[in-house]
């Protein structure tokens, strides 16, 4: 999406980005100081540590996609290149995300990271694949099956597209592969961690939380600024999301770095609010009362 017609606040990517190095620093000292520790925190607490650093993380990616905290975006790859989801190979999520911006948000035609189906798609889907995405519309649905959807529909893609002969991925699949060996062997062989435990405490609740910011914030609606939601949430929730929340924020202003998006919104909120139609929510509390089981839209793309 091109910048939209609110002034912008002056920042200068000169300047060496200290918050996102700190942050890379705390993240993967803490995923280093979890994995090794695993066994002495209890079962029932271990899903929230180590789902929270893995979705930073996944937030850290995808500053580290926009430019930061450098300017060299080889550094800037190999700074976000660990694997922690074992699933998401970040070359492949760079090149989804800035398809997703240059899109016409939420057309699943057009937009790869839409939930959205084409009508004549949903109609033709069996009636329990209908009732599936209905409860993945729901905020419930979207933490509990949304990650086990997300990552299906990820790599039974890459997998159809090798069958079709189509190599292109074909380089990025081999260097995450190897990434993960790497991990596995560190999470077994070092850490002693059982896969299945890293996949249920680590990769699903992690996967989850990042699946929290992206449950409603592009909807669709004929006036392509209005698609794009602001969500004030909790400082837990704005420090996970790296601010990515004010999601609408970060679509007009993309280059601006994560702690400084919160000035934007304080100058600015009024205009922001006129612009998206005031499509709003305080925080994530909100979203899961009022769609905690309520499909909060559609599957089938309305246009």
């Amino acid at each position: 999406m091109q910048s939209g017609t609110l002034r912008d606040l002056p920042f200068d990517l000169e300047k060496i980005e200290w918050p996102t190095w700190l942050l890379l620093v705390a993240v993967y000292g803490s995923w280093l100081t979890i994995t090794l520790n695993w066994s002495a925190i209890p079962g029932w607490l271990l899903w929230l540590p180590a789902g929270y650093t893995i979705a930073l993380h996944s937030s850290l990616q995808h500053e580290i996609i926009h430019g930061h905290p450098t300017r060299n975006a080889k550094l800037n790859l190999a700074l976000g290149w660990p694997p922690l989801t074992l699933w998401l190979p970040i070359e492949l999520y760079r090149q989804n995300h800035m398809l997703h911006h240059d899109s016409e948000l939420t057309d699943p035609d057009r937009d790869p990271e839409s939930f959205y189906l084409k009508p004549e798609k949903w109609l033709a889907l069996p009636g329990w694949q209908q009732r599936l995405l209905l409860f993945n519309n729901s905020f419930l649905g979207r933490m509990l099956i949304g990650p086990w959807l997300v990552v299906g529909g990820s790599w039974r893609d890459e997998t159809l597209r090798l069958l079709r002969g189509d190599y292109r991925h074909a380089g990025i699949l081999l260097r995450h592969a190897l990434a993960v060996a790497a991990l596995c062997w560190w999470l077994t062989s070092v850490c002693g961690m059982p896969l299945y435990l890293y996949l249920l405490a680590f990769v699903w609740s992690g996967t989850s939380m990042m699946l929290m910011r992206s449950f409603l914030e592009h909807r669709y609606d004929p006036d392509e600024s209005r698609r794009t939601v602001l969500v004030d949430g909790c400082p837990l929730t704005r420090l996970l999301f790296l601010n990515n929340n004010y999601h609408w924020v970060h679509h007009h202003f993309p280059g601006l770095p994560w702690y400084r998006i919160p000035a934007v919104v304080k100058a600015q909120r009024l205009e922001v609010l006129e612009s998206n139609g005031h499509y709003s929510f305080p925080g994530y509390w909100s979203i899961a009362w009022r769609f905690l089981l309520k499909p909060w839209t559609h599957p089938a793309y309305p246009s």
